[in-house]
Order: structure tokens, then sequence, then C-alpha cells
């Protein structure tokens, strides 16, 4: 017997394609949107796949279905796709195009790289990508909440890294707490804080203003969802029981134990000058107390200078011409300290004068626990600036 393998291919790609509709169909109505399913047989080759609708947002929904999931067969199939639905909106109707791409196994940052190509060149463009193992990535206007990355979907894709599928536990991972400060940024001066002062309806626009990959900011939105530190109806990410998020943020950092080096100038000339070359040698910032007194809400005196580093380890400290590590028994100049958050550290750090400083949220969550009178001081910055940002400018509908 023969086997028509033209016709097979075509029943094979027909058959994803109903696949993916259906899984389409079952997300939206089981997000509680309306859906209107085209028949098989179009009457008109601009007749999209589905039209969903829900409160002020609707959808043309278009989707095609690749073989495999690379990123070199689905993002010109996204485009192919998206110029569909553009046709199917300009043959008639209100709908926005929703252009979808499908394939039985996708890996997140291929999914990542696909949303990245439709907002790089169609930026005002609805855009999904989905699998048939539990990937589903949207970007677009009421459309992340169907975000997901089911946990059945690590047993399916068993080359895939469980970091890259799983959902990580700590809201307070490096790049978590930077996203963190993004949210809080346009309540805090910019002389206090370095970061994008916006309002983000998503984790998409979340992403693009940090600079983080969308699945890392997905996950960052589902984690404050989880915990509850998301306002549910506000039309932008509104941080909410911000006493809870931000006591739970000083703990996280409370028990973590950074390396530090006590360091001594190599000549003894003026300390300051001396600081001052440390601190034009690259990645570095002044920490904790010495940041806060940069910052004018400085408390504690006398404690040697502490300078925030990317890592502690003898090759780096040879860097440096001008310290020399400390004997036992010597008192340092400065102590070197490794940033156990690095990415937060230093996109956050501020510059007074030409002096790179830690931001104030980052020094208050250092000096907390600090044997060296740092819950004083940690209160003082409390009340001079942080009051507001923890109590919210909404505290009324928390």
């Amino acid at each position: 017997m023969m086997i028509d393998l033209e016709q097979e291919g075509r029943s094979d790609a027909s058959a994803r394609n109903q696949r993916a509709e259906e899984i389409l169909r079952e997300l939206f109505a089981g997000a509680h949107w309306k859906v209107q399913r085209q028949p098989v047989h179009r009457v008109k080759a601009s007749n999209p796949d589905l039209v969903v609708s829900r409160d002020q947002a609707s959808y043309f929904v278009e989707v095609k279905t690749a073989a495999e999931g690379r990123s070199d067969r689905l993002i010109p199939l996204w485009a192919q796709v998206y110029l569909q639905a553009v046709h199917a909106r300009a043959a008639g109707g209100h709908h926005a195009p929703l252009a979808v791409v499908a394939a039985p196994r996708i890996a997140p940052r291929t999914a990542e790289q696909v949303l990245r190509f439709a907002a790089e060149y169609a930026p005002d463009a609805a855009a999904g990508v989905i699998d048939f193992a539990g990937l589903r990535l949207f970007r677009g206007p009421h459309l992340e909440g169907l975000n997901a990355v089911h946990l059945d979907a690590k047993a399916a894709r068993p080359s895939a890294t469980p970091s890259a599928i799983s959902e990580p536990v700590d809201l307070y991972s490096d790049l978590n707490q930077w996203m963190l400060k993004v949210l809080l940024a346009p309540e805090l001066p910019e002389t206090l804080l370095s970061a994008p002062r916006g309002r983000y309806r998503n984790a998409s626009e979340l992403a693009r203003a940090a600079d983080v990959s969308v699945m890392s900011a997905f996950r960052f939105v589902r984690l404050l969802q989880r915990d509850g530190h998301l306002h549910e109806s506000a039309p932008y990410l509104r941080l909410v029981r911000r006493a809870e998020l931000f006591q739970r943020w000083q703990a996280w950092t409370a028990v973590k134990r950074a390396k530090e080096a006590p360091m001594r100038f190599l000549l003894r000339g003026d300390p300051q000058i001396e600081l001052a070359r440390v601190l034009r040698t690259g990645r570095v910032c002044l920490a904790l107390f010495a940041a806060a007194d940069a910052l004018g809400v400085g408390l504690v005196h006398g404690v040697p200078e502490h300078v925030y580093v990317p890592r502690l380890a003898r090759k780096n400290l040879a860097a440096w011409t001008n310290i020399l590590p400390a004997e036992p028994r010597e008192a340092p100049d400065l102590i070197l300290r490794e940033a156990l958050t690095p990415q937060s550290v230093f996109r956050g750090l501020v510059r007074v004068g030409e002096r790179p400083v830690s931001d104030v949220v980052q020094v208050w969550l250092d000096v907390a626990s600090h044997p060296a009178r740092g819950p004083e001081q940690a209160e003082l910055i409390r009340r001079r600036v942080l009051a507001s940002v923890v109590e919210g400018p909404h505290a009324d509908e928390r």
C-alpha cells in the first residue's frame, strides 16, 4: 500500500491546528471570555479562527501551529499569522487582532523570543505563544491573566532545565527585588532610587521597563498575586499589603550573610581621597551607613565605610592598587561587601556628586540588622523617607 506523504502531512498539520484552537477556546472560556468559534469551512478567507470578548476587550484570534517549537519556525510563522489577523480586522469589525503561534512543545526562552519580535516589529499588536504541554504566554491588554507555565509542563519537557520551567518560590530573588524597586520608584525621588518611573498594566510592560525577560516578570507578578500583594482590580500593577511585604523583605535580608573583607589604604593620606579612588574603579558603590550619610539620612558615625562589590575573590581584590587586606587586629579603613543581590543593588544605585551610592531602599534593608545601631538607622530612614511608601498611596483601598 502506498502512503500519500503530502496528504499525511496536511492531515497532521490540520490536527495540530485543531488542537491549538481547542486549547485557546478552552483557555478563554475558562477565564470567562465570550468565545465565538468560526465555521470549519469559512465563508471568507479573512474570517478569524475565533472571536473573543470580555469587558472592554475583544480580539480577532488567528492561530497557526508549527511541527517544531523552534524560533526559526515560530517567528516567521507569527509574522504570517499577524498579517492574517490584521487582514481579518480590515475586512470588517472593531476587534483587535491577536496572533498566536503554537507547537507541540516550546521552550519558555523561545516563547520570549517570539514575543520580543512581536514587541519590536508590531508594538501595538497582541501576541500569544502556546504549546500542548502547558505553556501559555500572551502580551496585550487583558490577556496576561491567561499566562501559565503549568507544573506538568516540566514532565512534558525532559530536555528543559527545571529553572526554566518551574515557578520560583522566592519573592525576594535578585531580579524580583529589582522589580519591586521599579514598582516603588514613582513614589521615591530620583535622588534616592535610580529606576524607571511609570505605571505598568501587565508583566510585559514591567519587563520592558525593568529590562528583564517577560518570563521573569510574569513569574514575579504571579508570586505577588499568590501572596496577595497586588490590587485585584487596579488598572496597573499596584502593590498592597505593603507593611507585610516590607517586613518580609527586611527579614529575608537579615538572615543572609554577605561576605565582607576588611581593607586598609596603602597610603596614609586623606581617607576620602583614597575612598574616591576605590569608587572610581568600576561596578562598586557606597553601602550601609556610608550610603545613608551620602543620601542625607545618616545617623551612625564611626563605622568604617562599606563598599559594595559584585564579588569578593582574591583576583578581584588585586584589581585595587591603593588598598590591601587589613591584618586581623588592624582597624580597617573600609570594608568591601559582596552584593547578595547585584542586579538589584547596582541597577538601583544613585550618584551623589561623583560617588555611586546604594539606593535608599537597599540601605534600609542592609542596616536594619547591623549591630552598630542598625535598627535605629533603619527606623530613621523609615520615618523620614519610606513611611508613605510602606503605607502606600491608596491605603484606604487595601
